[in-house]
């Protein structure tokens, strides 16, 4: 597991889709105030919730980091849903992302469970705040290669969809 969003299957990485935990060095403040490691706990909730279990990916397409974006079951559980219903990761909203989460984070937030708890940074704003030291010295995409990567992934998207509809 890399943190609470995103682990290696076999030689491949994956991050599950529609949903952002905290990253794994994130710290966040519980009801009084004091300061736990939120990123170190949505990674072991994670491990957790996998456990044991044979993982079910489906590959939707690839980010800027070559990793998987999928939607991932263990036991027949939707392993984002799992995650964000624990409070240790939150919905990505925007881009025409489905809402998918959205019950389960009410009901999180409703039960202060997780990082809703006390306070938290979103996912997105830490990493912007802390970027990583390999982040420091990467130029900005260009619009060919933003459009090479989209390519490929639709690409890869379209044989996914082709194979599941060819394996029936």
């Amino acid at each position: 597991m890399s943190d609470g969003d995103s682990f290696v299957l076999g030689n491949e990485r994956y991050r599950l889709y529609g949903i952002d935990a905290p990253e794994l060095h994130q710290q966040c403040t519980d009801a009084a105030g004091k300061s736990w490691p939120c990123g170190m706990r949505a990674r072991s909730e994670l491990r957790r919730i996998i456990g044991t279990s044979p993982l079910q990916c489906r590959k939707l397409s690839v980010d800027r980091y070559g990793r998987h974006i999928a939607v991932c079951h263990a036991q027949g559980r939707d392993i984002a849903a799992e995650m964000v219903r624990a409070g240790f990761a939150i919905t990505l909203e925007g881009r025409g992302r489905a809402r998918t989460y959205e019950d389960a984070q009410a009901d999180a937030r409703a039960a202060k469970r997780g990082i809703w708890a006390g306070h938290f940074d979103p996912p997105n704003a830490w990493r912007r705040a802390n970027p990583r030291d390999s982040d420091a010295g990467q130029r900005a995409e260009t619009p060919l290669e933003w459009l090479q990567r989209k390519a490929i992934s639709l690409w890869q998207l379209l044989e996914s969809w082709l194979r599941s509809l060819f394996s029936r």
